[in-house]
């Protein structure tokens, strides 16, 4: 970040063993990579190398791709590596704004997710960029590997002291430019060389490290380009809202691998070893230092390392220090992956497989209290005990509901007939004629879960996908529904609080769709963060059928995961929660039941899979 101007020291640009030239190869930044499609705008990706998790670079305030010449090559020996530069920057077009942290890793994921380079993903953030990855771990946990934080901004008063002036500098070069007026100066720095706009972005341009071929093609952008300068001004207004999102939306990412870098340099662009720090200086370092060993919480696996070798460009001062770091992380986390997800064909959905383990089943008496303060009646809870522990086999689970788009292309084929109706609500077993799961009385498109399907309907669907694995027919084959036992061990991944995300009812917007946040309506799968297992949409959004009869309570309950069945015309049990739905449904342990032909527009159907049919 550049906030902190009154840090920035003169002097040489040194590394470890004295002034360095050019990085070699650094032509592939003079021109655009690939640009894709990404929530609106279009991103500019280089992508080198092969294998995954791919590494994916983002980089600080003022900064886009070039920042990673060193690093990016020698990362792509072992693994592909991507930088790109933000909506607005370098090559990429301008992007909607505000440019918050959200909107960054949404179009980070979307881009990633055109550009065909699918998770889980090493993100490494150098500075402002640290903020970018950390909302995109958080957004999408199921598609992260681990973590590298280079010298992260930590957020705070002293980060944004300078903010103000900065703007209104940044303002005043997009003005001039518009307007094609002379750039004007930016303000003076105490003992530092006067420069004008084209001079603020990275170190200062020109780079040291690059060639005549690459600094000219980026003087040129900081001449001409006014969405640059638009993007970074609101990226720096939106950094106090990023880092509250942040504090509000932390959590656990298990045992995934993170390193923290740091330099005792924050807010430092060049090192200059004949410059002592003052007693201020050396104390913001170590507030820093402090702050940035917080992070460490977020993971049981998770290591700081300290440089003073470098100033906050580590990526130029010392690129080793970087790449063993990258490459430590990409070791752990191929030897133990997070998340195994697979795809058994072309139309069939991507499944993630869920470890054998044990859990308790069902809500103490303690859980049913707190919903019935919330609105739940005590009957309606009573069904969640008693609680029992449960060993469950390993299986995989649908890493979304079935969506509209893969229901569509099963009707599609098979000329499955639509509906005679469908529910408005799940809490009325009347149907609506004019309702089906292509018109269910609202917008979707088909990233959407699909809706108004009845029981029946699901395993229509799975018994045609099921013909579509290779040496597999119609009537055999490894994908059904979920038994209701594996739907909750799944569901809470390790978890026995009263939510996946922990205890805390007022986070429920931050991970799912319900009635307070849908708008009466559906949402595409994958914009709410993954659990820990990496499902997504697991709760809210839709209720998911299973293949349980239901039983008015857990009293002689199987403990070994299987399903509990009375016959064909019995009562069949939903759960997860829905977008019409409050928030003491989205805890874990809540039961629906509904006849197997009844069809609403709040249920639709996960994937269960053998895991021994793989």
């Amino acid at each position: 970040m550049k906030a902190l101007v009154a840090l920035l020291c003169a002097g040489l640009l040194y590394g470890l063993h004295g002034p360095l030239e050019a990085a070699p190869g650094d032509e592939l930044y003079t021109r655009p990579g690939q640009l894709v499609e990404a929530d609106g705008t279009r991103l500019n990706l280089y992508c080198t190398g092969s294998g995954s998790p791919a590494v994916v670079f983002d980089s600080g305030w003022e900064d886009w791709a070039p920042v990673w010449t060193i690093v990016q090559p020698e990362v792509a020996r072992w693994t592909r590596a991507c930088s790109y530069d933000r909506a607005g920057a370098g090559f990429s077009d301008p992007g909607p704004l505000p440019r918050t942290s959200v909107r960054i890793a949404d179009e980070l994921h979307s881009a990633l997710h055109h550009a065909g380079i699918r998770g889980p993903y090493i993100l490494v953030g150098n500075a402002f960029g640290g903020d970018n990855v950390r909302t995109f771990a958080e957004r999408y946990t199921g598609e992260l590997a681990g973590l590298v934080m280079v010298e992260a901004d930590v957020g705070g008063p002293a980060e944004h002291r300078g903010d103000a002036a900065i703007v209104a500098g940044l303002r005043a070069c997009r003005d001039a430019i518009a307007a094609g007026k002379p750039l004007p100066m930016l303000p003076a720095r105490p003992g530092r060389p006067p420069r004008n706009c084209t001079q603020q972005f990275f170190r200062g341009l020109p780079e040291a490290m690059w060639s005549r071929e690459l600094n000219a093609r980026l003087l040129e952008l900081a001449q001409t380009k006014v969405a640059m300068y638009d993007a970074y001004i609101s990226e720096m207004e939106q950094m106090p809202e990023d880092e509250a999102y942040l504090a509000q939306h932390e959590h656990s990412l298990g045992s995934r691998p993170i390193r923290v870098l740091s330099t005792g340099n924050h807010g430092v662009h060049f090192l200059d070893p004949t410059r002592a720090q003052d007693a201020a200086h050396q104390q913001y370092e170590q507030e820093v230092a402090r702050a940035q060993a917080k992070w460490l919480e977020l993971s049981s696996n998770a290591r700081q390392l300290f440089t003073d070798q470098s100033s906050e460009y580590i990526p130029f001062d010392q690129p080793a220090f970087v790449i063993d770091a990258i490459h430590e992380v990409y070791s752990e986390s191929t030897a133990h992956p997070s998340v195994s997800v697979f795809r058994d064909c072309a139309a069939c959905p991507e499944m993630v497989v869920i470890p054998a383990g044990r859990f308790t089943m069902g809500s103490s008496p303690a859980e049913q209290q707190w919903a019935v303060t919330r609105g739940a009646t005590p009957k309606s809870v009573s069904d969640e005990s008693p609680q029992h522990t449960v060993a469950v086999p390993s299986f995989a689970l649908g890493r979304y509901p079935v969506t509209r788009g893969d229901y569509a292309a099963f009707a599609h084929e098979t000329g499955y007939p639509g509906s005679d109706g469908c529910g408005r609500t799940a809490a009325k077993w009347i149907k609506d004629a004019t309702l089906s799961w292509q018109k269910p009385g609202f917008a979707q498109d088909d990233r959407d879960p699909v809706v108004c399907v009845s029981w029946h309907d699901a395993l229509a669907y799975i018994g045609w996908l099921n013909g579509k694995v290779p040496g597999r027919g119609p009537g055999s084959g490894p994908y059904r529904l979920p038994t209701e036992s594996e739907w909750e061990y799944a569901a809470r991944a390790g978890s026995s609080t009263y939510f996946w995300w922990g205890d805390d009812e007022s986070k429920a917007t931050a991970y799912a769709w319900f009635k307070a946040n849908a708008d009466e309506h559906t949402h595409p799968v994958g914009l709410k963060p993954a659990n820990a297992f990496g499902l997504y949409d697991v709760i809210g959004n839709v209720w998911q059928w299973t293949a349980d009869c239901y039983a008015e309570n857990y009293t002689g309950a199987a403990s070994d995961g299987r399903a509990y069945a009375t016959g064909n015309d019995c009562l069949r049990v939903d759960r997860g929660g829905s977008w019409q739905h409050p928030a003491w449904l989205l805890r874990s342990a809540p039961r629906e039941r509904n006849p197997a032909d009844f069809r609403a527009v709040t249920l639709g159907f996960r994937l269960a899979h053998d895991a021994s049919a793989q």
